[in-house]
């Protein structure tokens, strides 16, 4: 598995000019073998187009983010260098656009996680074994300070710093394993040391066979001259055109070959050297990674038990999520059923509520006719009125008519006098009559109110 490789370096003033050198490549280099100055070209910087002085860019963005009026010290760390790579072999199997798009997605962070502004070179170098990425961050606080202890100053900040790193390019999709924390920074630079080696007796022992087919192809060459069969013809040597051909070629070529495989002879016996040089370098590497590992060696069990207790805790959580979400959808579901329930009620009082405006529209039709009935009754109520008191006009009337009659026929008068004392009596014995079917009406009105 690949690590996400992130180290720091402070720099002062005095060296800020050396990476400068050592990022644009302004000077060959004399100590690092592994730059290959054909490729140099491709090199490129995600921050500035082209070559820039450093010391004046750096010190430009002090002058312009620093507010706090004080002289800044000659030994402040003015630049935070970071190093941003992986192994050789996790780039090997990107594509040059994945390739861009690590680096790019590196510097993002470097650009969210302290500022854009604050930011005044991200140099990705393609002419090494492993390609990586140079940044460097002007370490201004929010408060217009120079202080990469702000940043820096404990240990905590690192570890912290690694963990945000790697999470960050695990979310842009790099399959990586989060890298060392800095309070063991020497035992990933052991490590890192130990892989690069290893690629470096590679090569010096492809280079050492490429050497051995050359030194082999002239020995043969040169034996096969040696084995010419030489013929008299008509007393003078004769030999093959083949043979003939052949030590002309040497006669031509054959000292050029005699140089090239002197100086080949040479390379082998550098490479050779340069091969034990490795291999004891790589022993030396191996040996810091052992010692340096030694106490992860040593607690892994422990760090298993962990692992184990952890994945059972994540397993908890798993669980109690599966039934938070059973009791959710529980929930949705009583939601859903209630929602019917209400869609139906709210149909329901809709009915409701147009069979009532129906039944108030009929009430008021009713109470309006009522009105209308109420003033025709008291208009036959006055009517009746009127006409009882007619029929007891009448009725007095006809009965003193019976009188007179009852009179000129020498009735009894005791029976005429008779007649005349139950006169009122037989008038509101009528009157009873009449109003009968009139009472019952009103009676009949009074229960329907």
């Amino acid at each position: 598995m690949s690590y996400a490789i992130l180290h720091m370096q402070k720099l002062k003033q005095p060296a800020i000019k050396g990476i400068q050198i050592h990022n644009q490549r302004e000077k060959e280099s004399q100590t690092n073998a592994d730059i290959r100055n054909e490729l140099s070209h491709l090199n490129y910087d995600l921050v500035n187009p082209k070559s820039i002085d450093y010391n004046e860019k750096v010190n430009k963005m002090i002058e312009e983010g620093v507010t706090t009026g004080k002289a800044i010290r000659k030994d402040a760390v003015k630049v935070a260098s970071f190093l941003v790579t992986s192994d050789s072999e996790y780039f090997q199997n990107l594509s040059d656009r994945e390739e861009r798009r690590f680096f790019e997605s590196a510097y993002e962070f470097f650009a969210d996680e302290y500022g854009e502004k604050n930011i005044a070179y991200a140099m990705v170098h393609k002419d090494e074994k492993t390609p990586h990425m140079h940044v460097g961050f002007v370490p201004i606080t929010e408060d217009g300070r120079l202080s990469a202890k702000d940043f820096f100053g404990k240990k905590q900040q690192l570890a912290k710093l690694q963990d945000k790193f790697h999470d960050h390019m695990v979310r842009e999709g790099f399959n990586l394993e989060r890298g060392v924390s800095t309070d063991r920074k020497h035992v990933e630079s052991a490590k890192y040391k130990a892989l690069t080696l290893q690629q470096m007796e590679k090569d010096a022992k492809e280079k050492y066979e490429r050497t051995i087919g050359q030194i082999h192809e002239i020995t043969d060459k040169t034996k096969a001259i040696e084995n010419i069969e030489s013929k008299k013809v008509l007393g003078l040597v004769g030999m093959k055109e083949q043979d003939y051909q052949s030590l002309v070629d040497y006669a031509t070529n054959g000292v050029i070959y005699q140089v090239k495989a002197e100086n080949l002879e040479k390379d082998l016996e550098k490479a050779k050297k340069e091969v034990e040089q490795l291999k004891s370098d790589m022993q030396i590497g191996q040996d810091k990674v052992r010692h340096y590992y030694k106490h992860i060696e040593e607690n892994l069990d422990s760090l298993v038990k962990e692992k184990v207790i952890e994945k059972m805790k994540k397993t908890d959580i798993v669980k109690k999520y599966e039934n938070l979400i059973e009791k959710y959808n529980g929930l949705v579901n009583k939601y859903n059923d209630q929602l019917k329930e209400k869609t139906k009620l709210v149909g329901e009082r809709d009915t409701l509520k147009f069979e009532n405006q129906s039944y108030q529209r009929e009430n008021r039709d009713l109470k309006l006719e009522n009105g209308k009935l109420k003033d025709k009754y008291l208009e036959l109520a006055n009517e009746f009125s009127s006409f009882k008191k007619r029929v007891v006009k009448v009725l007095f009337a006809q009965i003193d008519r019976v009188k007179r009659f009852l009179r000129l026929n020498d009735v009894d008068h005791n029976k005429i006098k008779l007649l005349e004392d139950k006169r009122n009596e037989i008038v509101q014995d009528s009157l009873q009559r009449l109003e009968k079917p009139e009472n019952q009406k009103r009676e009949e009105m009074e229960m329907e109110r």
